[in-house]
């Protein structure tokens, strides 16, 4: 396991700030897009656009990067209103793509075309797969929700737990009530011990997805 100082970066809401951070945070994610390995090589050019530029584009001042040696090792992108985000993506992020992928950008990309789909309603997501009145629900009572990543040889090392406690500590100061996320088996463990709590689970293409939730008393 490494070994040296890890320290978390709260990045800019300044537009056009923390290049190098925000590429790092695109390149870690296809790194560990696959169930935390990398993705194929010919998806890194979409890949980044659907999982962290709505982040980026929408509420960059609440990503978060765990750097070690001044290199990025981890990072947490998030935000506090879903419900805000949900509707800002559609115009900032959702449509842009669109058009990108309609005029030609990613040909033969299989992202593209199940991001088309989705965007059309012709095929679902895992988030799509759980009940209205649930979704509803986290809106509510857990409305922000997060989407993190840990490079390899930092795992179990510490890494996520720095990020989660900052982002609820930002989020706490911010008089957020609680926060939700969608994930696999894999990382359930290490989420309920951060104090998450399983508020449902379906199966979505044979593989469970959970949905967890965390809230505080301010």
């Amino acid at each position: 396991m490494p070994s040296g100082a890890v320290t978390v970066k709260r990045l800019s809401s300044e537009r056009g700030a923390d290049l190098s951070e925000w590429q790092a945070v695109h390149e870690l994610c296809c790194r560990t897009g696959d169930n935390g390995q990398p993705i194929a090589s010919d998806r890194w050019r979409i890949f980044p656009r659907l999982w962290v530029e709505p982040y980026e584009k929408i509420f960059p001042q609440w990503t978060y990067v765990a750097q070690s040696g001044g290199i990025v090792i981890g990072y947490l992108t998030g935000c506090p209103d879903s419900r805000a985000f949900a509707k800002a993506r559609l115009w900032h992020y959702a449509l842009p793509l669109l058009m990108d992928v309609v005029r030609g950008r990613y040909p033969g990309s299989r992202d593209a075309r199940r991001f088309v789909r989705q965007f059309f309603g012709l095929e679902q997501g895992p988030e799509r797969a759980f009940p209205r009145e649930l979704r509803r629900m986290l809106r509510r009572d857990y409305p922000a929700h997060l989407h993190m990543n840990v490079d390899a040889a930092w795992r179990r090392s510490g890494v996520g737990t720095k990020l989660v406690d900052t982002f609820f500590s930002d989020l706490r100061n911010a008089g957020i009530s609680g926060v939700h996320l969608y994930c696999g088996r894999d990382p359930l463990v290490f989420y309920l011990h951060r104090g998450f709590k399983e508020l449902a689970r379906v199966g979505f293409h044979g593989l469970p997805v959970y949905v967890l939730g965390c809230g505080w008393q301010n």
